[in-house]
């Protein structure tokens, strides 16, 4: 009895999860478009400065993080599962928009080597599990009522 309400608790938490993001995704898209127009309209006309080209595509990269955890949202609902090596490329897209924007001069080095090491993880980590034989999943296994 508890169990067909905490399904459909979690239901209703994934679905209005889903339409969050979704509305932030667009708001973030809007926001890039807006960004472009107005720096293409500002003079120089039509030329965008190196560091506005940056924040555009960690804005990008950003978007893209959000696709991806929508779509992995969306995988929870459809096949009551998690694929591990779509959560660990998340990671790593968030980490190359970290790269993209970071400010090498001003920033701390031990920064740039945790920075490193964690790429490297996040690589091995993909390496080791999409080249096993398993498939890593977090599956999500209760009984429908």
């Amino acid at each position: 009895m508890i169990i067909k309400y905490i399904n459909l608790f979690q239901t209703i938490i994934i679905k209005a999860v889903i339409v969050m993001m979704a509305l932030v995704i667009l708001s973030a898209t809007l926001e890039i478009g807006w960004i472009v127009i107005r720096d293409m309209l500002n003079p120089p006309v039509f030329l965008i400065g190196v560091d506005q080209i940056l924040d555009v595509f960690g804005l990008f990269f950003l978007v893209i993080i959000g696709i991806e955890l929508l779509e992995t949202v969306k995988m929870i609902i459809v096949e009551s599962s998690m694929n591990v090596d779509v959560i660990i490329l998340v990671g790593v897209t968030a980490i190359v928009r970290k790269v993209m924007i970071i400010d090498i001069k001003n920033t701390d080095p031990f920064f740039l080597m945790g920075l490193g090491v964690l790429i490297i993880a996040l690589a091995a980590a993909y390496y080791l599990v999409s080249s096993s034989e398993k498939e890593f999943k977090c599956t999500l296994d209760y009984e429908k009522e």
